[in-house]
């Protein structure tokens, strides 16, 4: 395939590389066996192929050929030769020619000057003399026969290659062939090659698919030198289908223009015989899998007997339980590309009439009138597919646009629709909420409200007020007059039903915005009316919020009861948003009273039934962001970012995914992992600047950014962050106490770093005393909120050693070992100041087994500095660790940097380039905190990384 490139590094591959050095393992042992390597064009068999044998152990003899693109037409034994020549080379022609008859040979005409070619002799000898050559040279050391493109192979490399592969015997020699799959029609002579050698005990095959979107986002972290985007990720794995050759050239580090990947892609297709042409062409005119009797009618079902076939046998079409779809999405927007706009709108129209008579209601009708130019057609058909979409709320969303769209297209859009459009902003507005897109729900409820006069219509005027309100608080924290404008226009004893959602909007919001007192409030009256109507739908709610702040004042049972209650009444009345908030709030709520296991197990159950009602990238990703934050506290810090690495790659709303990316952000800090750090606190920092109220964002955003800037020696910058929120309102409760614990870390920073300025011992006293007011106005009702409190008057001064070992007390009957390790540290510095060393030396050694197991660096860095200033003893060697944070490919980096190689050196052992290279060794003595490369590898031997 012309203008191909090769991924720079090996993703995904450990087990299908394991089974390569297996069966050269045994190859090696005296018993010669075969491996097949398979897979579609570009997923990586020659990389992997070359990763594989390199480093194997008894340097064996590797020789390689390649068959050519001309196939059966090629001149014959071509890979053959290639071998030979480089046997040749290898071992040199004397000991060659020892190994061949001396009368004369059937490789003569191969080598000239090796042995006199022989043409008499037949074909039978050749064989038995390639035989005896592998054979004689393996008996020195093992021997590697590589074969690439054997769906290219000529009729005489076919035989000889299944000569080899069952006459080796015992023979130490391992022969590999690399095979694409897609490539064959049905009666290729080569499947006859493929089913012949497959019938052998002997043979590994091992077949290459795609890779998962977890490992492209690691091959595009590796392409890219920096860490990855699981939001850009998602989309490249969706739009590549996981083959890395897509993933490079979509990544834009690969040497190929659009135009080179779509002639790659079309090269693919460019021998299909015309009736598979075609049938590609319906295929991709469709979008999406089809089912067979609608392929049948649309492309005719001569067509679809006679190309189906081919296209399957080639992996360009992949048969669904339900029918076929092309199997990526580049080929097939390649194909589509290719045809006329006016066969596209003929293709769109049949599959648009097929449909028509079979589901009226379908959404692909009016997505295909839609592309086929026929809007009266397609305004009713979209305004129709939108009633029936059930709790695909995207897929509604969608539809509405369509039809708000093509409104002003037709002539009487009312006529054709039924409605007016008032009415279809409405149902926007409605499916945005649900489907987790507030800004285009904003848009939507405004151009509908403009349409209305409240003093005719008060209550539908209300009622989108009310969601307004709900979406723009969703969007970004703020509390606008919308709900209060709502309530103003339903009076009591008027529309209390209406009234009854609109206080629960507004209890929901003021419990968001922490205004508890006027929460209860309205939910208290919410409730009282729905009460009334005895409708659980009403209850679901207000209930919901009497739930939190149940919990909020710490009484876990009341809040748990109350939370069953409210899901219940959710589930009951099928409330889709509440039901789900149910489980968002509940595990907040068990996460304060330090039950912060039983909170990410119910987030789980919470994000595995909003997939099930259609509200993954929605509510899933919220509940996402919880569960990945009681992981983060119980230490699980893998396990939390692989939460919030899949919620991201679905795209959530923005301020969800905000809140997924400090989740990840608290993590990299406390790993020490500075680029994916920065490149998080960057995101962050663009997403604040856009938001217009960041009450529920800024504090733990906050916390980031002072840790960060504490941490680096910044400490005036982060004393500027901390001015910002002292004189506020106290946010969250535990976001404040957070707040305050990074503040007053801080102020002991400063103290240090000058210890004897009286001007900086003044400013610290008076910060330290504004803290505490700060944290006086937060009720530490909560587990979780007194463990702050502890933690905040030991370092604020307010304790002694035996407050210090109650502070971690506390954080170990939570069991969050990261905050028990860091106060344990601080008890330390405590017990050292009153010259208690051994007291000192036994809270350092918990603390510095805790951070050793988390891989947390700074922290590590830290106890053993204080050891090392305290001269309690040299510091233990660190325990293996999970890496200390370095990543696989970072690991395998310092392990050849090990035996001291050079960048240049890596490089080409590795498969990778020197500047991937240098900046690898770069992060990797960054994660070590050592100086030089030799230190680096003096470190990586003394705490077991190169094990």
């Amino acid at each position: 395939m012309s203008g191909s490139v090769v991924s720079p590094v090996l993703v995904g591959r450990a087990a299908e590389t394991g089974a390569v050095r297996d069966a050269y393992a045994r190859a090696r042992s005296g018993a010669a066996v075969t491996v097949l390597v398979s897979g579609e064009a570009g997923i990586g068999k020659s990389r992997l192929v070359t990763a594989a044998l390199s480093g194997l152990p008894d340097d064996p003899l590797v020789l390689s050929g390649g068959c050519l693109e001309l196939g059966a037409d090629a001149a014959p034994y071509v890979p053959f030769v290639a071998v030979l020549r480089h046997l040749v080379r290898r071992l040199g022609r004397d000991r060659v020619d020892a190994y061949l008859p001396l009368d004369g040979s059937a490789l003569g005409a191969w080598l000239p000057g090796v042995r006199p070619a022989v043409p008499a002799l037949g074909r039978t000898r050749l064989l038995e003399e390639m035989l005896t050559l592998l054979g004689a040279a393996a008996a020195e050391r093992p021997v590697v026969v590589v074969v690439e493109d054997l769906h290219w192979a000529d009729a005489s490399s076919r035989e000889l290659f299944t000569y080899l592969s069952r006459n080796l015997g015992d023979s130490r020699v391992l022969l590999v062939g690399t095979v694409r799959t897609g490539s064959l029609a049905a009666d290729h002579p080569n499947r006859r090659l493929l089913a012949e050698l497959g019938r052998r005990a002997e043979l590994v095959r091992v077949e290459l698919g795609p890779l998962s979107r977890r490992q492209v986002s690691e091959l595009l972290a590796a392409i890219d030198g920096r860490p990855g985007d699981p939001e850009r990720a998602g989309a490249v794995h969706r739009r590549s289908g996981g083959n890395p050759l897509f993933v490079e050239a979509l990544s834009g580090a690969a040497p190929m223009s659009a135009g080179d990947l779509r002639d790659l892609l079309l090269d693919r297709i460019a021998d299909l015989p015309d009736q598979a042409r075609a049938l590609l062409s319906v295929l991709a005119v469709a979008g999406a899998e089809v089912p067979d009797d609608l392929l049948a009618e649309v492309a005719g079902v001569t067509r679809l007997r006679d190309g189906l076939g081919a296209l399957v046998g080639r992996d360009l079409v992949v048969a669904g339980a339900d029918g076929y779809r092309i199997r990526h999405d580049l080929i097939r927007d390649a194909v589509y590309d290719t045809l006329l706009p006016l066969d596209r709108r003929h293709g769109h129209a049949r599959y648009a009439r097929a449909l028509a008579g079979r589901d009226p209601d379908a959404p692909a009708l009016a997505e295909h009138w839609t592309a086929a130019g026929e809007p009266e057609l397609a305004l009713p058909a979209a305004w129709r597919a939108s009633r029936h979409v059930g709790s695909a709320h995207d897929e509604r969303l969608h539809l509405l646009g369509l039809v708000l769209d093509g409104w002003s297209r037709v002539a009487d859009p009312a006529s054709l629709t039924g409605t007016e459009r008032t009415a279809v902003l409405e149902e926007a507005t409605f499916a945005a909420f649900a489907a987790g897109r507030s800004a285009d729900g904003i848009t939507y409820a405004t151009a509908a409200l403009d349409a209305l006069d409240p003093a005719a219509e008060p209550d539908r005027t209300a009622r989108l007020l009310g969601l307004r309100g709900r979406l723009a608080h969703r969007l970004d924290g703020s509390d606008g007059p919308d709900l209060h404008d709502a309530l103003a226009l339903v009076p009591p004893g008027r529309s209390d039903r209406l009234r009854a959602e609109l206080l629960a909007d507004a209890a929901f919001v003021d419990a968001s915005t922490e205004r508890y007192a006027r929460a209860r409030v309205h939910a208290e009256e919410s409730l009282r009316l729905a009460d009334g109507y005895g409708d659980p739908g009403l209850r679901a709610r207000p209930l919901l919020v009497l739930a939190m702040l149940a919990g909020a004042a710490g009484d876990t049972v009341r809040s748990r009861r109350t939370f069953a209650e409210a899901r219940q009444a959710a589930r009951t009345a099928g409330d889709d948003p509440t039901y789900l908030t149910t489980y968002q709030w509940e595990a907040l709520a068990l996460g304060e009273a330090g039950e912060y296991r039983l909170a990410a197990d119910l987030c789980h159950d919470g994000q595995r039934a909003a997939e099930r009602l259609g509200m993954a990238r929605s509510r899933g990703s919220m509940l996402a962001v919880v569960r990945a934050g009681q992981l983060r506290f119980l230490g699980e810090w893998d396990a939390a970012v692989d939460v919030v690495t899949d919620a991201l790659a679905d795209g959530p709303p923005p301020l969800y995914a905000a809140f997924l990316r400090l989740v990840a952000a608290d993590v990299a800090r406390c790993r020490g992992d500075a680029d994916r750090f920065e490149v998080l606190l960057r995101q962050l920092t663009e997403f604040g600047a856009h938001r217009r109220d960041r009450r529920d964002f800024d504090p733990d955003f906050a916390v980031q950014r002072i840790a960060d800037a504490t941490a680096r020696g910044e400490l005036d910058a982060a004393d500027s962050i901390l001015t910002g929120y002292l004189d506020w309102p106290p946010p969250y409760p535990t976001d404040a106490m957070r707040l305050a614990l990074a503040g007053v870390r801080l102020q002991r920073a400063r103290r240090a770093a000058a210890p004897r300025n009286r001007r900086v011992a003044a400013a610290t006293a008076d910060r330290i005393a504004a803290l505490t007011r700060f944290v006086d106005a937060v009720e530490a009702c909560t587990a979780t909120r007194r463990a702050y409190r502890a933690t905040f008057d030991v370092l604020a001064g307010h304790g002694d050693l035996a407050a210090a070992d109650r502070a971690a007390d506390a954080w170990r009957a939570l069991h969050n070992p990261h905050e028990l390790a860091t106060v344990l540290a601080d008890g330390a510095g405590i017990a050292l100041a009153t010259n208690n060393r051994p007291g000192a030396r036994t809270r350092l050694d918990e603390a510095r087994r805790i951070a050793s197991a988390l891989g947390a660096r700074p922290l590590l860095a830290r106890v053993d500095e204080m050891l090392a200033r305290a001269r309690l003893s040299p510091a233990a060697e660190p325990p293996a660790t999970p890496g200390f944070g370095l990543t696989a490919r970072e690991l395998d980096v310092l392990r050849v940097l090990a035996r001291g190689r050079s960048n240049a050196q890596i490089a080409a052992e590795l498969f990778v380039t020197g500047n991937t290279v240098a900046t690898h060794v770069a992060r990797i003595l960054t994660k070590l905190g050592v100086a030089t490369r030799t230190e680096a590898a003096a470190f990586a031997h003394r705490a077991g990384l190169l094990d």
